[in-house]
């Protein structure tokens, strides 16, 4: 499983590294851990993983979220 932090950045880099790290994972076929920071980027990256379909789950008071790999 991969891990990233991407508390460092903020929007909208966070959630340019994000798809970043998301296709790095996904390349790989791994589940891939995000800690994010808890503000608009964090709507972008639940809209965008639920609207392309990944499973995915969300841990707000940590600021964790999990993705899972899409099986294609």
């Amino acid at each position: 499983m991969l891990e990233r932090d991407l508390k460092k950045f903020k929007c909208p880099q966070q959630f340019v590294q994000f798809k970043l790290a998301l296709r790095e994972a996904q390349s790989l076929k791994q589940a891939v851990t995000f800690s994010i920071n808890n503000d608009e980027s964090a709507d972008d990256i639940k809209r965008f993983l639920i609207k392309n379909a990944y499973n995915y789950t969300f841990d707000q008071h940590l600021g964790l979220i999990l993705v899972e790999p899409l099986h294609v």
